[in-house]
């Protein structure tokens, strides 16, 4: 069975991890250059990591971690609640 760990900081600078094992729903790479291409429009710095993992911050500060390859949906939507804390609009305006 396959996981993905997700990783991310709150407000407090506590890091909290989660493992979500693959599911129904699988993200596609596509998607995933999609949110990243969109964080980086919003003004979101993004870097591969030495892990193989897209970190993401704000501000110099970071915000938390994408898998680089498809993983579990619901890891995803999470990941996208959390970015949607720091200020990311998902999905992106239309027109």
């Amino acid at each position: 069975m396959m996981r993905l760990l997700l990783r991310f900081v709150n407000s407090f600078g506590t890091v909290i991890a989660l493992t979500v094992s693959k599911g129904k729903g699988i993200m596609s790479r596509k998607e995933i250059a999609e949110i990243i291409k969109a964080l980086r429009r919003q003004g979101f710095e993004v870097t591969m990591g030495r892990s193989g993992h897209w970190k993401v911050y704000k501000d110099s500060r970071l915000i938390g971690t994408l898998a680089a390859t498809p993983g579990d949906d619901r890891g995803l939507r999470n990941a996208i609640a959390v970015l949607r804390r720091a200020g990311f609009i998902w999905p992106p305006a239309r027109g």
